[in-house]
């Protein structure tokens, strides 16, 4: 996201800029007193002292501002250690207050990581964590509970963001410990919970860590799978255990017993089941609205007792849809894909056409890659329609009352997750289901149709969210282009299309400051463009100049080289067949292509660090463009 840079104060008053300055010097002042009160309360002997530099430190962490003073000042090296207190409350406000700044953001977590806390988290867990049981006669059991449940999601979120903290995970003994805390019976759904969602994260794509957790929790993972019940929270324990028990066998879900996939599968439907809408439609008609004066009176007792009861259970059923549409957008990627076929379109590869894959000397399609028995699994569970209907938010009314109130502001931001993760498992799907599986063309038109509307119709600044919805439009054109092994005919759904339909498209893309999701737009007018040059009318010719013009527009004006090399590619696509000649003459395409040669190799050599797939594009496209101007100069000179 873009800094923007603040207005500064008028000078033309001095005595009001001075008193401005002197308001920030006291502020800054005040900052630092307060952050050297915590640091000497963390290192006090005396409990309520120390308890009370955690709960300030808490307290400081909710507002950014604060948090490079308390990064510099190396506030996270002092309370770490308190994990490891002989008093309960203090390893309690230690754990909850550190798992709070972790999941602030990644940059975050490093600096944490930089401060040493995977040391005193570790030792927490060798220290209090091998043999301890929740025991009902104590007094501290509650929190005791809590300490574990923080400690474990703050080894999640520093897991998350971090290679070197699941390292050093993978060299403890926790792994070995976790097993034991998968009992609901013993330790009940919120421990179990906290270890699942752990190990969901830590196990994916680390050989040492599988092999661990295979070796002495699978047993244990199975029967959750087979756990009775239908509450919020026994769906999400059985939904991350069947994650983990995917992730345990690499990824590869068909390498597993039939009776487990087909109950993993199962539950992924039914997760994916419960209406998630209706049910915040449910809590937000008792959540409690503002009165005339903007207060909000507070529900008390049993109707509080309903309300937080509710909310998590929402909570609970989101975590475990967003769960769901993560493992099935795994499960759905092409297994044995390569790095020219992953990120990189036809003309990156002249071995390649369409979703087809090579496979020694014989052909296979991306949707062929599944096993049989998994995508009939998909397809009669309704697998795509449930993983679609999870990019639907609740109504506008519904989503303002959660936001507002603060008890459910976690489930509004819940709910953009999920759309996001939705958006992306879509992407997976389009291109691994058969085409009659997704409604056909039609279907496939209506979703391209409704990507658009999240892109163009609405003023979000959730780039995540535009970055997924772009690229399921630009999937769903994709699975258009190829229908019928890449002769492209079923194109009428686009022959009407006129100038003033794209000028949306064209302004967004113009407006877009994310590099992804300019590319994204850019490859998808390309395809656009490439439809309906197969079913040319005067209205899509003109069409289809404005979309070249428009790339060729961008292309001088682009800063990335990948970037760049995309839209170029796209144009490569676009012009290839010989029919495209007299085109290519009217928008002087073979001219206007060698002016942004010298810049694409300028470029190239100027930016030589960039991510494989991304290298393999430019390197490509590099390689391409003077073979394809020479060809395309030649045929225009014929004309």
């Amino acid at each position: 996201m873009g800094k923007v840079r603040k207005t500064k104060p008028s000078r033309t008053k001095r005595n009001v800029a001075s008193n401005n300055h002197d308001d920030e010097e006291v502020a800054v002042d005040s900052k630092e007193n307060a952050i050297q009160t915590v640091l000497d309360q963390l290192q006090a002997a005396n409990v309520e002292e120390k308890y009370c530099g955690l709960q300030t430190f808490a307290l400081l962490i909710e507002s950014a501002e604060n948090l490079d003073q308390i990064i510099s000042r190396e506030v996270v090296k002092i309370a770490a250690p308190l994990l490891l207190d002989p008093v309960s409350s203090v390893r309690n406000g230690a754990a909850g207050a550190l798992r709070n700044m972790s999941a602030l953001k990644m940059e975050v977590c490093d600096a944490m990581m930089e401060q040493d806390v995977m040391t005193s988290l570790t030792c927490y867990f060798h220290e209090y964590a091998e043999t301890w049981t929740p025991d009902s006669s104590t007094k501290t059991k509650n929190e005791d509970i809590d300490t574990f449940v923080q400690c474990t999601n703050l080894m999640l979120n520093l897991c998350e963001s971090s290679d070197l903290a699941v390292k050093y995970l993978g060299q403890s003994r926790i792994l070995d410990i976790f097993s034991r805390y998968l009992d609901v019976t013993t330790f009940g759904h919120d421990i179990v919970t906290a270890v699942l969602q752990c190990l969901f994260v830590a196990v994916e794509d680390n050989p040492d860590a599988m092999q661990k957790i295979q070796s002495n929790s699978e047993k244990q993972l199975q029967m959750i799978l087979f756990l009775e019940g239908t509450d919020p929270s026994d769906i999400l324990i059985k939904t991350l255990s069947a994650g983990v028990i995917i992730n345990i066998s690499g990824g590869i879900i068909s390498s597993l017993p039939l009776n487990v996939m087909n109950e993993v599968i199962s539950i992924l439907a039914n997760t994916l089941s419960v209406d998630h809408r209706l049910a915040c439609n449910q809590v937000s008609s008792n959540i409690p609205l503002s009165n005339a004066e903007g207060k909000v009176i507070q529900p008390k007792g049993r109707e509080a007792q309903l309300l937080e009861s509710q909310l998590k259970s929402v909570c609970q059923v989101l975590d475990a849809q967003q769960s769901a549409v993560e493992i099935i957008a795994n499960i759905c990627l092409c297994e044995d894909s390569d790095e020219s076929f992953n990120g990189v379109d036809s003309s990156s590869s002249e071995e390649m056409e369409g979703d087809d894959c090579q496979n020694g000397d014989e052909t296979v399609l991306v949707e062929d890659k599944l096993p049989p028995e998994l995508l009939e699994a998909l397809v009669s569970l309704n697998i795509f329609e449930k993983v679609w209907a999870r990019t639907q938010l609740p109504a506008q009314n519904v989503m303002l009352i959660l936001k507002e109130y603060e008890g459910s502001q976690l489930i509004f931001k819940k709910l953009h997750t999920l759309q996001t993760r939705a958006l992306l498992c879509v992407n997976n799907m389009l291109s691994t289901l058969p085409l009659e599986n997704l409604g056909g063309v039609n279907g496939i038109y209506k979703i391209w149709v409704d990507a658009g509307k999240l892109v163009f119709q609405q003023t979000s600044d959730n780039h995540n969210l535009l970055e997924s919805a772009t690229a399921v439009m630009r999937a769903a054109l994709d699975k258009i282009k190829i229908t019928e092994g890449g002769n492209i005919n079923d194109c009428n759904l686009f022959s009407d299309m006129a100038l003033s339909d794209i000028e949306k498209m064209l302004m967004g893309i113009t407006e877009c400051q994310i590099p992804e999701i300019r590319s994204n737009l850019i490859r998808m007018i390309g395809i656009l463009a490439l439809l309906l040059m197969n079913n040319m009318t005067e209205v899509s010719s003109n069409v289809i100049c404005t979309i070249t013009e428009f790339i060729l527009d961008q292309a001088q004006k682009e800063n990335e080289v990948w970037v760049l090399a995309e839209a170029i590619d796209t144009l490569i696509d676009l012009y290839s067949e010989d029919e495209s000649d007299q085109l290519a003459a009217k928008v002087k395409l073979v001219d206007k292509l060698n002016l942004l040669a010298p810049s694409l190799r300028n470029k190239a050599r100027q930016q030589k660090r960039l991510p494989k797939e991304y290298k393999v594009l430019v390197n490509t496209v590099v390689s391409n463009l003077p073979r394809f101007i020479k060809y395309k100069k030649q045929r225009v000179s014929y004309l």
